[in-house]
């Protein structure tokens, strides 16, 4: 790897692609190599982020950060947006301020928040997925029509924003239903299960089909990138790939432990980002959107509360954070947590008291989670504080109790960012 240390191309052209429900599950991060070609060649040439968190292991919620560049309880999107929760509507957008600074901006696939949200998009599909699993979202249908806007309808004259979204890796796995691949019947004895999870048949079917939605990913990401090759942009176009939180299954998705909130990140710019680089620092996808801003020459308001890494892309820097900050409100259910997780450590605070495990009811009803009927740590009551030693503890199963230093860090964030939970309960939307 050599750092070069050039200027960032004048005003690049930015694709950024968003997978749901992945997690770090590629070829990249050690999983499923051979089903992501593609994507273990964006690493090659590119900037593949090792720690890379999102600020809360819901949909809308963490996008809504990617977005915004602020917390979900500071825009206001305190759960998933078709059960009721919406941007602040004086939140200012990613798309919007781009467009507002001379970009072109255009959106396909799934996008997880409120309509009136789009606003700042040029172009949309008519049957853009704004909450959940049109036709428009799955990974085919999505990158066949963003390659078409960038063959045909993107205008030479003008930088571009293109945002696109999939729909996989979420429940159900394997793309559309009917799917030949959920006839298939699998070799489950090539099947790793991660740690944290029962290394059992019905969690390595699952994982199995899991891998059909991944392959499905890597595709849609060749398509748009052959796209971009042959429209001649790719030279000039950064490339972001990512997720909005972990894979949906228990101690993951909708859980602030890694599994819930590490995501992939990936970026490539041509002749500024060097090739086959990775980096351990800190960052969080509350960062994403000042960092664009920085590339694109675009004044960041003061209301960004993210920190942009935009100088680290082609540097061996040390980035802007030693921590980031996690949340989680609402899921399906009401379920109120913070957290504070360094290069060592994380520090969890749970306001309200609940099971061990709260999951989403996809998950809850899984194979995988049935086969957890046994495991009597799922049904115990959790504690109000968890402190857990990283690097002793990858798995975050040793509750160490506390931490003084960590939880003043904690209330202190929370105070700066005027976290309501401080002041109590946060009641439903009506």
């Amino acid at each position: 790897m050599i750092w070069t240390n050039l200027p960032v191309p004048q005003r690049p052209n930015i694709l950024l692609l968003i997978s749901h429900d992945l997690g770090t599950h590629i070829g990249p991060y050690g999983f499923e190599s051979t089903a992501t070609p593609v994507l273990n060649q964006l690493a090659a040439d590119g900037l593949t982020f090792e720690r890379h968190f999102v600020t809360s292991p819901g949909c809308s919620q963490s996008r809504s950060s990617l977005v915004t560049g602020r917390y979900p309880h500071s825009n206001g999107q305190f759960g998933l947006s078709h059960l009721g929760w919406t941007l602040n509507r004086d939140e200012e957008l990613l798309p919007a301020v781009l467009r507002t600074n001379g970009y072109q901006t255009a959106m396909f696939g799934i996008w997880h928040l409120h309509e009136w949200t789009l606003g700042g998009f040029d172009h949309i599909s008519d049957d853009v997925a704004v909450v959940d699993s049109s036709p428009e979202g799955f990974a085919e249908v999505a990158s066949d029509r963003a390659s078409t806007w960038l063959r045909h309808q993107a205008d030479d004259q003008k930088p571009f924003y293109l945002h696109v979204g999939f729909w996989e890796a979420h429940r159900p796995f394997c793309g559309q239903p009917g799917d030949p691949a959920q006839l298939e019947e699998p070799d489950l004895s090539s099947i790793k299960v991660p740690g944290y999870l029962p290394d059992n048949e019905a969690t390595r079917r699952e994982f199995f089909h899991l891998q059909n939605s991944v392959k499905a990913i890597d595709a849609g990401v060749d398509r748009i990138l052959q796209a971009l090759a042959e429209s001649g942009k790719a030279e000039n176009t950064l490339v972001i790939f990512t997720a909005d939180h972990g894979l949906p299954f228990p101690r993951a998705k909708g859980t602030l432990y890694d599994p819930g909130v590490q995501v992939a990140c990936i970026a490539r710019l041509p002749g500024f980002i060097p090739t086959g680089g990775r980096t351990d620092v800190l960052t969080s996808n509350v960062d994403v959107m000042p960092t664009l801003l920085d590339l694109a020459a675009v004044p960041k308001s003061e209301r960004l509360q993210g920190e942009s890494f935009a100088s680290m892309l082609n540097g061996p820097g040390s980035g802007a954070r030693d921590a980031v900050f996690c949340e989680k409100t609402y899921h399906e259910h009401y379920d109120p947590i913070r957290c504070v997780r360094t290069a060592t450590h994380k520090f969890i605070r749970n306001f309200a008291e609940r099971p061990a495990l709260v999951m989403p009811s996809d998950i809850y009803n899984s194979p995988t989670r049935q086969s957890m009927t046994t495991d009597e740590d799922f049904w115990d009551h959790r504690p109000a504080t968890e402190f857990y030693d990283l690097h002793q503890d990858p798995s975050e199963r040793t509750n160490l109790g506390s931490s003084a230093e960590l939880s003043d860090r904690l209330r202190a964030w929370m105070k700066e960012t005027a976290d309501p939970l401080l002041d109590g309960p946060i009641p439903r939307p009506s």
